[in-house]
């Protein structure tokens, strides 16, 4: 997931010239697959300089099906959410927490990956700030707990992406995002 500063033109096309990048195989086998090395590559690469003063925030995954391991790394996006079915209707919520600042802003930033084993009946999301970073009816901007929660409610009922952007978008005051919203919904069996 990528979400590139500023808004228009030139960061949509910023953003797609990194998902090329990433596709075309132009990073190489090696690079592609181990995310802290395809981070720091396309730091080197996307240098705000020489990008129109914009930088973007990543979150990058990579999924081992023969060991259910999913090798991630971030790059000043949210923390992806881990949800398995818990006892009775509860649903238990992991972060995947692992940040480091958005490629493109300073050209020594040291990026890490952490691996995850992917339990069955795993649902993962990330999302950008778009999601999660709303004002709420009341003023007050809705916490991470209260994003999880109202996650974890839509996941725990098998509810769609569309169903969990219309439940925050009932949180606010007017029914829309205040930035660029983006979520995946990755589902493991």
């Amino acid at each position: 997931l990528i979400d590139v500063s500023g808004h228009g033109i030139e960061p949509a096309l910023l953003s797609v010239s990194v998902h090329n990048m990433i596709r075309s195989g132009s990073l190489g086998r090696e690079t592609v697959l181990a995310p802290e090395a395809a981070l720091t590559e396309l730091n080197r690469l996307f240098q705000m300089d020489r990008q129109g003063d914009h930088y973007f925030t990543m979150w990058y995954g990579v999924y081992r099906v023969s060991t259910r391991t999913l090798r991630y790394a971030n790059a000043g996006a949210p923390a992806a959410l881990a949800f398995v079915a818990g006892a009775g209707d509860a649903v238990d919520v992991t972060e995947l927490p692992t940040t480091s600042r958005p490629v493109g802003m300073f050209e020594d930033t040291v990026f890490v990956a952490r691996d995850y084993a992917v339990p069955p009946s795993c649902t993962i999301l990330i999302y950008s700030d778009g999601a999660s970073e709303n004002l709420l009816i009341g003023g007050r901007q809705l916490s991470p707990a209260e994003f999880a929660n109202v996650c974890a409610q839509v996941v725990g009922s098998n509810q769609s992406i569309d169903d969990l952007i219309t439940a925050l978008r009932a949180l606010t005051p007017t029914g829309s995002f205040e930035d660029d919203c983006s979520v995946i919904r990755l589902s493991f069996g």
